[in-house]
């Protein structure tokens, strides 16, 4: 019981943080990835390919908008609260690494369910023949935020400077997207990197979504395969977190 009260309390601190930083979530959760599915269907001819490349760029987008708020997001949270003295108020309480870490898990999954149902609803706006599978959808985003969270945190963790870990986690939520065939197919890119970005989380992920959003059930390869990452990643930040600064 005491165990969730401290999570509880890590997920009330961010919740009421973000009231005043609403407007950069939502360019991140919801506007770049609006306009990623608009610039990428003018570059792909989503209209003349038809609606599995609408869905193709509907998944994509989605996939985009967990990966920037999950790494880039609250990688940044997690930079903020090490490198301002935040971190040292958290462990005072005192709080456990664990129950900090989960608290913030629970804060992005609930900005993951708003951010997915926003697009969603873009979606079905723009036309975008959708028929989610719900259950498999919210499985591959619970995973998904998981997962591409751990990462976040391992280079919140082992970041020498705040300005290095920003750069950082920059970087990898907006590469692990562009790197992998999220809005266009392997085949689309050079061999040897085809191969390579195939293994990366959000393969994974676009696929898994973009199978939930044409009605399919069959996402459960994906699923094992970000479960794994997810139990990886976060094992390996929690063992990072330096909870004291030396």
């Amino acid at each position: 019981m005491r165990r969730l009260n401290e999570i509880t309390c890590v997920f009330r601190i961010q919740l009421a943080g973000m009231r005043s930083e609403a407007g950069p979530f939502l360019l991140a959760a919801v506007v770049f990835p609006s306009a990623m599915y608009l610039f990428a269907g003018a570059v792909g001819g989503a209209g003349a390919a038809g609606d599995e490349t609408r869905l193709r760029f509907l998944a994509g987008s989605i996939v985009f908008s967990l990966s920037l708020t999950s790494i880039s997001w609250l990688g940044y949270l997690m930079l903020e609260n090490r490198f301002t003295g935040r971190l040292k108020l958290f462990a005072t309480l005192p709080l456990s690494p664990s129950s900090y870490v989960f608290g913030f898990l629970g804060f992005a999954l609930a900005q993951g369910a708003l951010s997915t149902a926003a697009l969603l609803t873009l979606g079905r706006l723009a036309g975008v023949p959708a028929r989610a599978s719900l259950a498999p959808l919210a499985l591959v985003v619970v995973l998904t935020i998981l997962c591409l969270c751990g990462l976040g945190a391992v280079v919140a963790a082992r970041a020498r400077s705040f300005t290095e870990g920003s750069l950082m986690t920059d970087a990898l939520g907006a590469g692990l997207v562009f790197l992998a065939p999220v809005y266009y197919g392997p085949e689309a890119m050079p061999a040897w990197l085809g191969a390579v970005s195939r293994f990366l989380p959000t393969a994974f992920a676009a696929s898994a979504v973009r199978t939930a959003l044409a009605g399919g059930h069959e996402v459960y390869g994906e699923a094992l395969a970000l479960a794994l990452t997810a139990t990886a990643t976060l094992a390996l930040a929690l063992r990072l977190l330096k909870w004291r600064e030396d």
